[in-house]
């Protein structure tokens, strides 16, 4: 039988193949940004200055038409570079590297990237991302009969993806909320991401065909004791896992071994288990690595999340009902806040995925103007678009 994880890494392959054969031109055969407007359009050389504009008006005259053409283009070129950088983070972040993706943004796209990003170090959150409001929404069993008031069912279930698609909500996977609580880059305008917690088997049997049908991302969190039984609910088999982990719509975070009620009074054998062998088993069984955990009943404390670091997860997802707050007021990546999903609507109201990025344009023109401070910025200045 095919390695469910190979499936996924051949779609991501073909996915970033499609990605260079059409930004590799634009990245290496041609300039990201356009050729200096002080170069091309006001007399200077490495030993002189800019010719000051009452000496000569022509050049002059000649440098606002050229710059007036570089403006005029403008958009269109940080359409294609911010487009880019999208996709180039998607494709990392499928690979489970999304710190790759960033450090070779950074690589080939030098100071135009320097000035927008800001990496926070882990696992504290950037100050940008501290603006956002990504609401992380938690579900527990989808069922036909619910057996108790936080239970979904199908029909339920349904009409929350249909009111996300209304309101022009775009979930979102946990590769991608990672990378912006890291670096303050921006998401869609109206972001959510949608967890699963416990791996019932109504998660296989409703929750993954519904999101499969409308295309939405989610989390699946799993803890592995019950994996393929019956305790009076039925839970996801093996066999399922590595039909779901095969889709990139679908995150498989742990969720520990056995799901004590608060892994705080554990002696640190127990813990050891129930964080660092419930990782390895689930790596065993799917075949991709699990970066990610989700504590049960939300509960940690400082030892708990020691363990977390040394087990080498990315990040980890908390609950508190009595405080639920967006992912951006999280105390650290290794404790995103989730909301429960009776909150939905509440949630979706107030979504929304932080402050764009300084204009690329922006930032290239400013940094002309700081080089030849003697210019005049109605030669070597677009319009600047707002930061916020």
């Amino acid at each position: 039988m095919t390695n469910p994880g190979t499936s996924t890494k051949i779609l991501s392959l073909a996915i970033l193949a499609d990605l260079l054969a059409v930004f590799l031109p634009l990245a290496f055969l041609s300039p990201l940004l356009p050729e200096p407007v002080a170069a091309s359009s006001v007399s200077r050389s490495p030993n002189s200055q800019l010719s000051s504009p009452a000496t000569n008006s022509g050049s002059s005259a000649a440098s606002v038409g050229t710059l007036g053409e570089t403006c005029n283009n403008s958009e269109a070129l940080e359409e294609k570079l911010t487009s880019f950088v999208n996709g180039w983070l998607q494709a990392t972040n499928w690979f489970g590297k999304p710190e790759t993706g960033i450090d070779m943004l950074i690589q080939n796209f030098g100071s135009q990237l320097i000035n927008n990003l800001n990496s926070t170090p882990w696992p504290d959150i950037n100050g940008r991302a501290r603006l956002a409001r990504v609401p992380v929404i938690m579900y527990h069993d989808i069922l036909p009969k619910k057996q108790v008031f936080f239970d979904v069912t199908p029909e339920e279930l349904e009409q929350h993806l249909r009111l996300i698609q209304a309101n022009g909500v775009t979930p979102i996977s946990l590769d991608q909320l990672v990378t912006h609580l890291r670096t303050g880059l921006p998401l869609p305008s109206k972001p959510i991401l949608l967890t699963f917690d416990d791996g019932y088997g109504g998660h296989y049997d409703y929750a993954y065909p519904l999101l499969k049908k409308y295309g939405y991302p989610a989390i699946f969190s799993i803890y592995t004791s019950n994996v393929g039984k019956n305790t009076g609910r039925t839970h996801v088999t093996w066999q399922q896992l590595q039909q779901m982990v095969a889709d990139p719509l679908v995150t498989i975070a742990s969720h520990s071994v056995t799901h004590p009620l608060d892994l705080r009074p554990l002696s640190n054998n127990q813990l050891i288990i129930e964080v660092m062998v419930s990782k390895q088993i689930l790596e065993a069984q799917l075949g991709i690595p699990i970066r990610y955990f989700t504590y049960p009943s939300g509960k940690y404390d400082q030892r708990v999340t020691n363990l977390i670091r040394e087990a080498g997860y990315q990040a980890a997802l908390t609950m508190n009902n009595l405080d639920e707050r967006n992912a951006g007021q999280s105390k650290s990546l290794l404790a995103i806040d989730r909301i429960g999903q009776a909150k939905l609507e509440q949630a979706l109201a107030q979504a929304w995925g932080g402050p764009k990025l300084s204009s690329w344009n922006h930032v290239y023109f400013t940094q002309i103007n700081q080089e030849s401070p003697k210019a005049s910025s109605r030669e070597v200045s677009c319009q600047p678009h707002p930061t916020y």
